[in-house]
């Protein structure tokens, strides 16, 4: 069986289905991944084959003014009712639009070519609902976090009108979340879904990695670790966190800090207290987090995902608004705790917050119960029958 993943220019987006893809191809289906051609190198390093198809978008420039900061949306409420506001970076003239006009002509140009049984994307992949239905294929949403898009209002007709208008559909025959979603958010932190959902295991991947000498043994103090994660830096956003005070904050423990953050930001980070290491290697949290106590975050949600099922307590300092409502998210389950705005806060708080997380409290306690839920869910070679299925009942 031919099954396409596809996904949009950024890696992180990506990470998400690799799980996936790697036990599609496990069970001898035939697997591709499309994207733009600046994703190949990360497509190719995870050993899936990559499509590279339509042209290459900057996304500091596709996203720039179109991010929404804190504080700049409101919020689902209590009861996960969205409200009626429109994310700039999915407006008509949007980011995410940018991408998928970008990428669809291509899509829809492969599909018709190599004629996959079914495809799977990822959140807000416009381009991939869009070549579902032009190609009449069976489509599958993957999430890689909590589902941030009931917090949203799409608005469909300025948004799908024009791409799904290029293969004489109207937006109304475009299904955003498929026929199926996939989702690797374990309750309370879960969103409740409104169509057909399947539980799936979140495996951590954060791409190529390797294995320092000083992680071959345990650490000799509790060991905390800080990233800044790696969209900020890539849509020009870092600053929004003034990560150098919150390293420092940190530091001020008995503890040893452990920074990741891209080659690009490391230099603004100045001189460091002598118990900070900061990693210059590939180093992927799924190594890492293993022998932490307590991480440090901005909230997106493969590293907030990463650390939940590995059991690690977080403290988020969210700067964007899928970021916040991670955060608001993972503070429902007691396995971590956030600060809407971390410049407010001073050191002495980061730090108190910081030694609540390490100490052995509730927020390990839940931090566990989290880890053990997800490691209950299905692994992704468990729901490969089951997409098979889909596919081959909507093919026949």
């Amino acid at each position: 069986m031919r099954i396409l993943l596809t996904t949009w220019g950024w890696r992180s987006h990506f990470y998400g289905l690799v799980p996936l893809g790697w036990a599609l191809q496990a069970a001898g289906h035939e697997v591709r991944v499309a994207s733009h051609p600046a994703l190949v190198p990360a497509i190719t390093s995870a050993g899936l084959a990559a499509v590279p198809l339509g042209a290459d978008v900057d996304f500091a420039t596709a996203f720039a003014g179109r991010i929404g900061a804190v504080g700049a949306l409101d919020r689902a409420t209590d009861d996960d009712t969205p409200d009626d506001t429109v994310e700039p970076a999915i407006t008509a003239d949007g980011g995410v639009v940018r991408f998928a006009d970008a990428l669809l002509d291509d899509l829809v140009g492969f599909g018709r070519s190599w004629r996959p049984d079914l495809m799977v994307w990822e959140p807000f992949n416009l381009a991939a609902t869009v070549a579902a239905a032009a190609l009449g294929v069976p489509g599958v949403r993957h999430l890689w976090g909590p589902d941030s898009s009931v917090t949203l209002r799409l608005d469909p007709e300025p948004v799908l009108g024009p791409l799904a208008g290029r293969f004489g559909l109207a937006a109304t025959d475009v299904d955003l979340a498929g026929v199926l979603t996939l989702d690797p958010v374990p309750p309370p932190m879960q969103v409740p879904a409104t169509g057909p959902t399947r539980p799936v295991r979140y495996v951590p991947y954060n791409g190529p990695a390797v294995l320092p000498a000083w992680l071959h043994r345990p650490a000799d103090k509790p060991r905390v670790c800080v990233t800044a994660g790696t969209m900020m830096a890539g849509a020009g956003l870092d600053d929004r966190l003034d990560l150098p005070r919150v390293v420092r904050a940190v530091a001020g423990l008995d503890v040893e800090v452990v920074v990741l953050v891209e080659p690009a930001q490391q230099a603004a980070l100045g001189p460091l207290p002598g118990n900070v290491r900061l990693v210059d290697s590939p180093l992927a949290l799924r190594l890492v987090l293993p022998t932490c106590a307590a991480l440090v975050q901005q909230g997106g949600a493969g590293t907030t995902m990463t650390a939940l099922g590995l059991g690690v307590p977080q403290l988020v300092l969210p700067q964007v608004s899928d970021q916040h409502f991670n955060a608001e998210r993972l503070a429902v389950t007691g396995a971590g705790t956030w600060l809407p705005d971390a410049r407010a806060a001073d050191d002495d708080t980061l730090r108190a917050l910081v030694g609540e997380l390490i100490a052995d409290g509730p927020r390990r306690a839940a931090a566990a119960l989290m880890r053990d839920r997800v490691h209950a869910m299905p692994a992704p070679a468990e729901v490969v029958p089951e997409l098979v299925a889909l596919a081959t009942g909507t093919r026949s």
